[in-house]
């Protein structure tokens, strides 16, 4: 079920990556013969005014069909289409706006859902008390209770779950800890080997969950909130396509494919609705900037030609865009092919789809 949830989850994102194209398309005058949920064999059709709306039945995207544009994943060819309400007809400008909505529009989803996790609530503060004590740990086998709170680790006082995270740092599996608790108003010491994590067998682990405060925010602030965080998740992925063609990060250890992608967003499902909708944002930031990129079939490829053809007062050949697109196709296919080849070596050496950081 929660495989499920993440793919419709992940199906919405491109949806309203369409949406975004269509509207706009529409309200500067072209004609939107089609959109579409979907590819292969329609399962349902219905035509709202001039636009025929359709789910099919591979659920992988969709697709904004637009008047004087050459299929799907078109280029810039002409159709034979030159009416007043086709795409290419209209002006440069006009064009790009068409095409940046795509992007923008997924922009603005993840603005819109993590305003709405900030007014949900988001955790602030991890406090001291013990929230859950994990099963088999050391924790739960020297008798540590959910509501007892750290006051000390190995004789130095703990005031908060930072210190108590530094505390632990450079502690390995094995090695003895002694810590104290409050436990209804009475001081309490503990001590035991530490275990090993079961999803990291060279972290050590005390195995005590904290009790997490929450805030929640109004509308404009969980709004503003809401551009913030987006602003940063974009600086993070620019840095982060830094690392990788700096070659500081591996590509293969970094990258995530479709199978990964709904691998993880599967496991976030299961932590609840709240860290699904972040995860949904930052995917949503993600498919906004790679479809940015200046290669075509991609939003950013389109709007690369439309900027030349600006610059040399004439549109590009069709013959030369197709060629271009060629490789562009070529290009996407093989790093869709290389990502699911690191997905599925991930999951038969048990390797994280995405590397795990801290102690």
């Amino acid at each position: 079920m929660t495989v499920l949830v993440a793919i419709l989850g992940l199906i919405a994102l491109v949806v309203i990556h369409e949406l975004g194209h269509m509207l706009v398309a529409k309200a500067l005058g072209v004609n939107v013969p089609e959109f579409g949920v979907g590819f292969g064999p329609a399962l349902f059709k219905k035509k709202i005014g001039k636009t025929i709306y359709s789910f099919r039945i591979i659920l992988l995207g969709g697709f904004a069909k637009m008047e004087g544009m050459e299929g799907v994943a078109s280029v810039e060819e002409t159709t034979g289409e030159r009416g007043p309400r086709s795409y290419l007809s209209k002006p440069p400008w006009r064009r790009a706006l068409i095409i940046f909505a795509g992007p923008f529009a997924n922009v603005v989803a993840a603005v819109v859902i993590l305003a709405g996790v900030y007014m949900a609530g988001v955790p602030t503060d991890a406090t001291t008390e013990v929230e859950e004590v994990v099963p088999g740990s050391m924790a739960s086998e020297v008798g540590v209770q959910e509501g007892d709170q750290v006051t000390a680790v190995n004789g130095e006082g703990i005031e908060s779950w930072g210190q108590f995270k530094e505390a632990l740092e450079g502690q390995r599996p094995g090695d003895e800890l002694e810590f104290a608790v409050l436990r209804g108003g009475e001081q309490r010491e503990f001590s035991g080997e530490l275990a090993g994590d079961p999803a990291d067998s060279d972290r050590a682990i005390v195995g005590v969950r904290p009790v997490v405060e929450y805030t929640s925010y109004g509308p404009l602030e969980a709004l503003s909130l809401g551009v913030q965080r987006t602003a940063e998740m974009i600086g993070l992925l620019g840095w982060g396509v830094g690392q990788l063609v700096t070659g500081e990060v591996s590509f293969f250890e970094s990258s995530a494919g479709p199978v990964g992608i709904v691998g993880v967003s599967s496991d976030v499902v299961s932590a609840g609705v709240l860290p699904f909708a972040t995860l949904l944002a930052f995917i949503s930031v993600n498919l906004a900037v790679f479809n940015l990129l200046p290669i075509l079939p991609l939003d950013g490829g389109h709007l690369f030609f439309i900027a030349t053809e600006k610059v040399l007062g004439r549109p590009v050949k069709a013959e030369t865009v197709g060629k271009i697109a060629a490789f562009g196709i070529a290009l996407i296919l093989m790093l869709f092919v290389f990502a699911t080849y690191a997905d599925l070596s991930k999951i038969f050496t048990g390797q994280p789809f995405i590397p795990e950081k801290g102690p």
